[in-house]
């Protein structure tokens, strides 16, 4: 039965890519959400699992944009929210292996502006699973600036802690990236993230997603479509001295995912564009070993840190119990579920991109799609694929 989303105003989209005929159930469901779904269905997206580093699904289908009439391609990429995450902590675990920054020292030793305020005792672990309490800054900020890099250190350094860290778990929504990225730039030779980024991980491991969008690419991205925009700032406005509303400060409350100010931020908590082959390549890689064609990315103990858990408790931000290891998110529904195994970790993004590793079967898995979905969560459309995925991986 047909039943498109009404973001597609009529328009039938079409599915691309290949499927391995164990995985057949991935490519059934990933039709199914483009043309069965509704309201909760997608207008333009793309899946991708990868098996002991063999692609064996590459799907992509429906509309990059429905009044143009962009169809999705192979090379279309999107937003993808928090699951850009990932790369601030990929790249400063890389920092970790070349002994330029130690777990256990103080961020103020590579950044000495970060430990005014009582932030001195915070640890490079404790922003890496979540326990740091920088979630929020104490300066006021302006609608749209918590996507400018500046503004944002320097909030960030002026600050006090919201918790003496390590005592709790408090989500980084949106300080995430600059704590990492900016850690990172002092030990770096002062590469901001998205340089950073391309130089030591993505054009290595040949990955087509970007901070900072560059203009040749800006052609290649998606359109956002929201199926409630106004959410988060009815959240927000509902309770403005929530832990999560202080986590939003500088919020532009108009905004669309789409304009060049968001496409070419730095913000590494949210911000980068890709698509989910690129997604499944980096977790399939950290799944089976961390190498790829030649290039190693993290070593044996950082990738065991990877998967094993170092804190499970109800988030401060969300409200929602996670678990984290030492830098991801890992499986625990209902908020972060990936699969069947206690060993997975990823990021899951707002409105439902999805990004993770599962390390028991080699495998690397990434859902990138246009329309967010709001809420908490893996979404409508996002947790199904994982499930065919996962079923089809354990049969």
């Amino acid at each position: 039965m047909i039943h498109l989303s009404p973001f597609l105003n009529s328009l039938m989209p079409q599915v691309s890519g290949t499927c391995d005929s164990k995985y057949q159930a991935v490519a059934d469901v990933f039709e199914q959400n483009l043309t069965a779904r509704g309201d909760q269905g997608d207008v333009g997206a793309s899946c991708a699992v990868m098996i002991d580093g063999e692609m064996v699904v590459d799907l992509w289908g429906g509309y990059a944009d429905v009044t143009e009439q962009r169809a999705w391609q192979d090379d279309t990429l999107c937003c993808c929210w928090s699951v850009s995450k990932t790369i601030g902590t990929v790249l400063t675990l890389m920092m970790v292996d070349r002994g330029l920054i130690d777990l256990d020292a103080p961020i103020s030793a590579y950044w000495p502006e970060f430990g005014a305020n009582g932030k001195d005792k915070i640890l490079v672990r404790h922003v890496l699973n979540h326990t740091a309490g920088v979630s929020y800054v104490d300066a006021d900020i302006q609608p749209g600036k918590v996507n400018d890099w500046d503004t944002m250190i320097t909030a960030i350094e002026a600050s006090s802690p919201n918790w003496p860290a390590g005592t709790q778990l408090g989500y980084l929504n949106m300080t995430h990236g600059y704590l990492l990225g900016e850690l990172c730039a002092r030990v770096n030779g002062g590469r901001r993230l998205a340089q950073f980024f391309q130089d030591d991980l993505a054009q290595p491991l040949k990955l087509d997603w970007f901070f900072a969008a560059p203009d040749n690419v800006i052609p290649r991205l998606a359109t956002v479509y929201q199926s409630d925009p106004n959410l988060f700032t009815r959240l927000i406005e509902g309770d403005p001295d929530s832990a999560f509303a202080k986590s939003m400060k500088g919020r532009d409350p108009t905004e669309t995912y789409n304009n060049l100010t968001w496409r070419k931020a730095e913000n590494g908590a949210g911000t980068s564009h890709t698509n989910a082959r690129a997604m499944a390549r980096l977790y399939g890689t950290l799944a089976r070993g961390s190498t790829f064609n030649g290039v190693e990315i993290l070593s044996a103990d950082r990738l065991a840190q990877a998967q094993t858990e170092t804190v499970r408790e109800k988030d401060t931000i969300t409200g929602l119990e996670m678990r984290f290891s030492t830098g991801f998110e890992m499986n625990c529904p209902p908020a972060t579920p990936m699969g069947s195994s206690d060993h997975c970790f990823g990021y899951i993004g707002a409105g439902g991109s999805y990004a993770f590793a599962d390390p028991d079967k080699k495998l690397g898995f990434g859902y990138s799609h246009n329309v967010m979905h709001q809420g908490v969560g893996p979404g409508p459309c996002g947790l199904p694929l994982v499930e065919a995925a996962m079923h089809s991986a354990y049969a």
